[in-house]
């Protein structure tokens, strides 16, 4: 009796705390995507970098502006004999290195498209990271319809215990069926008990996906998902970041072989400055005068180095492409696939529904034959045993339904649409 008692305490004091929990962290699958989105420390950091890099691009490309600055310089002599013991002069100058074959504009295109890559990139991680985030969602949803079934289970467990003993204190079956039914009832808490341990571990996952934050799933009628999504190869193509991230890194590596070819290109570097103070006529400019000057730098020979470089990029070309279309293929894979796991998890979710419908009605007409004293209990147990498999295994049918739908919008790049 005091074991009954502390079962019953255990689980009511599961369930005040689940429902306290539920009630300052419910939120739908929508509202816990956008949530990993904004907290997720991973995602943060990722994003962080791409706004870092595209610093680093507007940096990378100031060189191509005129630079303007204040120059000075002063001398002292410790010779007696020197006319003048100290010389000064200060001018303001402004220098510029002229682009006269084209290379900035491909300078500044090929830090661009690196930048578009890193975005891109991200754009996977999101995809990747939300996908993940809704299958623990609809894991940890599925779980706790799991320890509703447990506990439900359990219930019958014991109303079969009830009717088990009271037909044997009136001497009509064994103490061996009450030893079965008992058995019963043990093996159905510790189902219970398993069922809340694994729901409680699914909300650890969620919070740490959500930067730390408590999350439980809404609690909302289980229902069995339709296809929400349109799944297409050339649509996938057209929408995948991962494949953009390849376009863009073969597009780099064209223009970056277009930067190599002119690796020999003359450099042409003009400056014009004016004075400001001065006592020497060997400080450049004079006080008061402008000073302009131009200088041009025409290479000859490299020691090769250019045409090594150019043959470099086009191997590096070739090997881009050939990732350009493994991807593609990928993408077709990944497509079919997820199509194909749908397609099956829609018809097994349909055969245990079936299956369910067949086994709730043998228990029930097995359990009654039992109370009527019209059939064995070894037929009782057989009918449970079934129709606890085939509800557990309709439960994580829908499950499976649900994670097949997130694969399937995971191939499409539904959480991160490209941009």
């Amino acid at each position: 009796m005091h074991k009954k008692i502390l079962s019953i305490m255990f689980g009511v004091a599961v369930a005040l705390g689940v429902g306290s929990a539920a009630s300052a962290g419910e939120m739908s699958v929508e509202e816990y995507l956008a949530l990993v989105r904004s907290n997720n420390p991973t995602l943060q950091a990722s994003y962080r970098n791409v706004e870092a890099f595209y610093h680093t691009v507007r940096g990378s490309v100031a060189y191509q502006r005129p630079g303007v600055g204040i120059n000075g310089d002063t001398s002292w002599f410790s010779d007696n004999a020197a006319q003048e013991r100290g010389r000064y002069n200060v001018s303001v100058g402004v220098t510029h290195r002229f682009d006269v074959s084209g290379v900035y504009p491909a300078q500044e295109r090929q830090m661009k498209l690196q930048h578009n890559v890193l975005a891109a990139n991200h754009g996977v991680l999101v995809n990747r990271m939300l996908s993940g985030a809704e299958r623990l969602y609809w894991s940890s949803f599925i779980a706790r319809e799991n320890i509703a079934l447990q506990r439900s289970i359990l219930a019958q467990r014991k109303e079969d215990l009830r009717i088990t003993e009271e037909k044997f204190r009136q001497h009509i079956i064994p103490k061996l069926d009450v030893i079965r039914a008992e058995a019963k009832v043990q093996e159905a808490s510790s189902l219970v008990v398993q069922a809340e341990s694994g729901f409680k571990d699914t909300l650890t996952q969620l919070a740490t996906l959500a930067g730390g934050e408590t999350v439980i799933p809404r609690d909302e009628a289980l229902l069995v998902p339709d296809l929400s999504i349109q799944a297409g190869v050339d649509e996938a193509l057209r929408k995948r970041n991962d494949i953009r991230a390849l376009e863009m890194a073969l597009e780099r590596e064209k223009v970056l072989k277009t930067l190599a070819a002119k690796g020999m290109a003359p450099v042409v570097m003009g400056s014009a400055g004016y004075g400001l103070l001065g006592d020497s006529e060997r400080s450049l400019p004079y006080e008061d005068e402008f000073l302009l000057a131009l200088s041009v730098s025409i290479p000859l020979y490299d020691g090769g180095k250019t045409k090594e470089d150019v043959a470099e990029k086009k191997k590096t070309i070739e090997a881009a492409e050939e990732s350009l279309r493994a991807g593609q293929d990928q993408v077709r894979e990944d497509i079919l696939t997820a199509l194909t796991q749908w397609e099956a998890s829609v018809a097994v979710e349909a055969n245990k529904r079936a299956q369910v419908a067949r086994s709730n009605e043998e228990l029930a007409i097995t359990q009654l034959m039992y109370k009527e004293g019209l059939g064995a209990q070894i037929d009782l147990l057989n009918a449970q045993v079934d129709n606890q498999r085939v509800r557990t295994e309709h439960l994580n049918s829908i499950k499976e339904m649900h994670l097949a739908l997130v694969s399937l919008k995971q191939a499409m790049s539904a959480y991160e649409p490209a941009q």
